[in-house]
């Protein structure tokens, strides 16, 4: 039986945005109705992952033996592959940031597999240097917690961490390279240290390849009090024999 429910504000939003903005595919680009979150068969399309994953690094063959591990739980929703890899290009440089919103229905779940969403305190983000954002207008990842920070009704925080520099092309290094590159990258925000200590978090990124960025940013977070931290991406890429394959 189908019931009928009171529109929601965002619904409202969306619906009025739609008349002068015309919603889209963020895989494709397709014009679709305005409470679709992307076409059907772009839908069809998405490479989800299937095969066991380590749910403490996240990756399909797993990590742990070969670095220090410093969060607690990984978990992604798709291979970074096909229309994914293209639809989360887009995301980064296009503007197409309604492609989180295609996986809402999975994220619960998804982190239910590797933690108690109810005691996880506060989401956050990997953050982006802040020339960067002023010349994209937007993080990505910040645009993931807040979506995720609605999903399982936490409060969403993106100024936790800070990026001390703008660093290289991390696709183009190895993975001894890139762990090597985020050292020093990052640092807890003086600020909100009080919202880390003893806290459990949730940190957001739009893929995972070899884990550095995310392990960096948890043992920073780690350093500066917090009890647990869990990360969660869109997406993951598969590697090779330790040759990354990312963007």
């Amino acid at each position: 039986m189908n019931l009928q429910r009171k529109p929601s504000f965002d619904n409202v939003k969306k619906y009025v945005l739609d008349i002068f903005f015309p919603n889209r595919c963020p895989f494709c680009g397709k014009i679709i109705r305005w409470s679709d979150t992307c076409c059907e068969k772009c839908y069809n399309e998405i490479p989800f992952i299937v095969t066991e994953h380590c749910k403490k690094c996240g990756q399909e063959i797993c990590m742990c033996n070969e670095t220090e591990i410093y969060y607690d739980g990984c978990v992604s929703i798709t291979d970074y592959s096909g229309i994914v890899r293209d639809g989360i290009i887009s995301f980064k440089l296009d503007k197409a940031v309604n492609l989180v919103d295609v996986f809402k229905d999975d994220i619960y779940k998804k982190l239910l597999s590797i933690t108690d969403v109810d005691k996880i305190d506060v989401v956050t983000a990997v953050p982006m240097h802040r020339s960067t954002k002023r010349i994209r207008g937007y993080n990505q990842a910040e645009i993931i917690s807040k979506t995720v920070s609605k999903v399982i009704n936490k409060p969403a925080n993106s100024k936790l961490l800070i990026k001390q520099s703008s660093d290289v092309a991390q696709h183009k290094l190895s993975r001894y390279d890139r762990e090597k590159a985020v050292k020093g990258l990052f640092s807890a925000d003086e600020k909100h240290k009080g919202e880390i200590d003893g806290k459990t978090i949730l940190l957001c990124d739009d893929i995972i390849t070899t884990g550095s960025t995310l392990n960096e940013c948890a043992r920073i977070l780690k350093d500066n009090g917090a009890k647990y931290v869990y990360c969660f991406t869109i997406a993951s890429t598969r590697l090779d024999d330790g040759k990354n394959e990312s963007i």
